[in-house]
């Protein structure tokens, strides 16, 4: 699971469009690191979901920060602004036993930790 970082500044301080500009850049970066097998789908607001198929946490984990250097280093553009973008990411590796629901709660929580350590990150959940 993906988040964007301080998304809220781009409404507040260029509109909606600006944001759905973001929304959409952000997915074409996104799909074109990614490999084709891979899903990316916006999960809500400024949140992506991504799943890796038969993708290792810790394969997982080099596809998240090469998403997220990618990213941080793309110049965007809108009307006459130029921004960069940041992104923090909470990894969950999927497991029968303990199903999509709780992968993606893991995921989650995954991702607001790097939220409280500062954002711009990749974090990993790591089962006990």
């Amino acid at each position: 699971m993906c988040d964007i970082d301080k998304f809220k500044d781009f409404n507040d301080k260029n509109g909606h469009d600006c944001g759905d500009y973001v929304l959409k850049q952000l997915a074409k970066v996104m799909l074109n690191i990614l490999r084709k097998q891979d899903i990316v789908s916006r999960w809500g607001g400024e949140e992506f979901l991504i799943l890796l198929p038969e993708t290792s946490l810790a394969g997982s984990s080099i596809a998240a920060e090469k998403l997220r250097k990618s990213i941080e280093s793309t110049e965007f553009h809108y009307k006459e602004e130029k921004f960069n973008v940041t992104i923090t990411c909470g990894l969950s590796v999927y497991n029968e036993n303990i199903g999509i629901k709780n992968c993606v709660k893991e995921a989650d929580m995954a991702l607001y930790e790097g939220k409280e350590k500062g954002r711009n990150c990749v974090i990993a959940f790591h089962r006990n």
